[in-house]
């Protein structure tokens, strides 16, 4: 065994888009055995045969065998004739290291079109509404320029510039998966979005995510009614009837009498959703009146957030990315998933995500933009709502 085949390492996974996969092609499941790690360092570093594998990791070949069947199913891996290769970016503790100086040197450089834009963001706030609706500009900060700006609206424009994949058709969704190997922990290094729509509603939440277990907000919550065995249709007609109280109370203060009017949702229920939204801190209560904590983006608000970040990401492309584009490809060709065959706009995907996570923790460092709340799960993460009005 060579002295990298000794130090195959635990890989952090990470997946942009969305799956709907809990079983055998769930790739986090599939990933998840630390023998599948193993295997996925060993031909990360050049396509191996089974016999290969089984011998430098001293298995049996059928239980080799078995892995990689089960690698094969989610299409983690492809052949090459007889040999196996990952099929998405598994990035080394070398190739980390090898891109170090051009992601400090790019995400410094997004701080700065930040800071430099910081009027502009708050002209966004303004025109949204959300001082009118008890939200101050420290409140919203970090999601006009985060999750918005960054994240989301970030990936689109790229997109849309043909420098990067958002996600590609998998088995049972659309993303692109990617690994980093070594001991670094992505959980508490990364700000992670999670959203989900339910009818008119998208419930969002974005920032850190607790030591343990999912984020004590929506839509995990919703995930963990799913669990219970909750019907889906139940679940369904929940998180509607907990989005029309939200966007309810967002237009001002209510007692429950007069928002069951608004709502049409019945006083048992209401008063059950009611109890829930203030444990999870989306609504306050004041003595007989409840009280919006959450913020609501409707369409005239994304409407300017989306001028504002499409204007940030124009800056951030032309001025920062097209002109490093020839380092990028350069410090590229030197890493595993290039000698892999895995296409630099795929790749460009886990790479950009560790550009804006550092760009963002500089301007909250720096106290640039300040960092969400502390929620009751001790994480500090946004949460709000977005608003799709119907349309016939």
């Amino acid at each position: 065994m060579s002295e990298e085949e000794s130090k195959l390492g635990r890989i952090q996974f990470v997946l942009c888009g969305s799956h709907e996969a809990s079983d055998e092609l769930n790739p986090y499941k599939v990933t998840a055995p630390e023998v599948r790690q193993e295997i996925l360092s060993l031909i990360n570093l050049k396509p191996r045969t089974l016999e290969e594998i089984a011998d430098i990791l001293r298995l049996s070949k059928d239980e080799v065998a078995e892995h990689l069947a089960a690698l094969e199913r989610p299409a983690l891996i492809e052949r090459l004739g007889h040999r196996y290769k990952p099929n998405f970016a598994i990035f080394t503790v070398q190739d980390q290291e090898r891109m170090e100086p051009l992601v400090d040197e790019l995400s410094g450089s997004f701080a700065k079109v930040v800071q430099e834009n910081m009027g502009m963001i708050y002209d966004t706030y303004v025109a949204c509404g959300f001082c009118s609706h008890g939200f101050t500009f420290d409140d919203m900060a970090y999601i006009l320029v985060g999750p918005y700006t960054f994240d989301y609206g970030g990936l689109k424009a790229l997109s849309k510039a043909g420098l990067l994949i958002v996600s590609k058709p998998m088995p049972r969704g659309n993303y692109v998966f990617s690994g980093f190997e070594g001991e670094l922990d992505l959980q508490a290094k990364w700000h992670w979005g999670h959203s989900y729509t339910f009818g008119r509603f998208t419930f969002f939440g974005h920032g850190e995510v607790p030591k343990e277990g999912p984020r004590d907000a929506f839509p995990e919550r919703a995930y963990r009614w799913y669990g219970e065995g909750v019907p889906e249709m139940e679940i369904a007609r929940r998180m509607e009837e907990i989005g029309e109280i939200i966007s309810t109370l967002y237009q001002g203060p209510m007692d429950q009498r007069t928002l069951a009017g608004r709502t049409g949702i019945d006083q048992e229920r209401l008063a059950a959703h009611l109890s829930l939204l203030q444990e999870l801190a989306y609504v306050k209560a004041k003595g007989e009146v409840f009280v919006s904590a959450c913020p609501v983006v409707d369409e005239a608000a994304l409407g300017h957030i989306r001028a504002m970040a499409e204007a940030l990401q124009e800056k951030l492309i032309d001025t920062i990315i097209r002109p490093n584009w020839s380092w990028l490809e350069e410090v590229y060709r030197g890493t595993a998933p290039a000698r892999n065959g895995i296409d630099l706009k795929e790749a460009f995907n886990p790479i950009y995500h560790m550009i804006f996570e550092q760009a963002s923790r500089i301007l909250m460092d720096q106290g640039i933009i300040p960092r969400p709340r502390k929620r009751s799960d001790e994480a500090r993460y946004a949460i709000w709502v977005q608003l799709r009005e119907y349309r016939p």
